[in-house]
């Protein structure tokens, strides 16, 4: 079987970015709540700290 990657547009990545910096927020919570993977958010997180992710 194949597995399908899926994209995920800018404007969705900087909502689940910023949903993060919320007080008492995790992104266990918040990945769970949005059907994605909590690496992808964390490294979502890491990018945006970094310059990488144009927020």
């Amino acid at each position: 079987m194949t597995r399908t990657r899926r994209s995920f547009t800018d404007e969705f990545k900087r909502e689940a970015v910023k949903l993060c910096k919320q007080p008492g927020a995790t992104a266990t919570h918040i990945a769970r709540d949005l059907g994605i993977q909590t690496s992808v958010l964390r490294r979502w997180v890491t990018q945006e700290r970094g310059g990488v992710l144009d927020l």
